[in-house]
């Protein structure tokens, strides 16, 4: 069965997307999981971490959630990790930015906050 790059697709998205774009994305996610329960709201954080550093420390933040409290997660039983994903898993919070040179994405949602001339 062929696999997906998800977390890799994903950080690549959320780093591509505008600021605002990233505002609203975080603020969603920390008023919608912090309705969770705390084991999920946890598990949904290691993933965010697993997606991009940014995105994980500031939902964490918004959360009151630390990289310390969730760094140490296994993987889902149901989750077979590649190469590029453990080593990633190794160096939880602390990978740095991943390397968007060279990609684009397209926008179809506008910022309802810009002004219209």
């Amino acid at each position: 069965m062929p696999r997906t790059n998800d977390y890799t697709q994903a950080g690549q998205r959320y780093l591509l997307l505008e600021d605002w774009e990233r505002d609203d994305l975080v603020a969603n996610f920390v008023d919608l999981i912090s309705q969770a329960a705390r084991p999920v709201q946890e598990r949904m954080l290691w993933h965010f971490y697993m997606v991009e550093d940014d995105l994980g420390r500031r939902v964490g933040e918004g959360l009151g959630i630390t990289l310390d409290e969730v760094q140490d997660l296994p993987p889902l039983q149901s989750q077979t990790l590649s190469d590029d994903e453990l080593a990633r898993l190794a160096n939880l919070g602390h990978n740095g930015p991943r390397d968007v040179e060279g990609l684009v994405m397209t926008h179809c949602v506008p910022d309802e906050r810009a002004v219209r001339v």
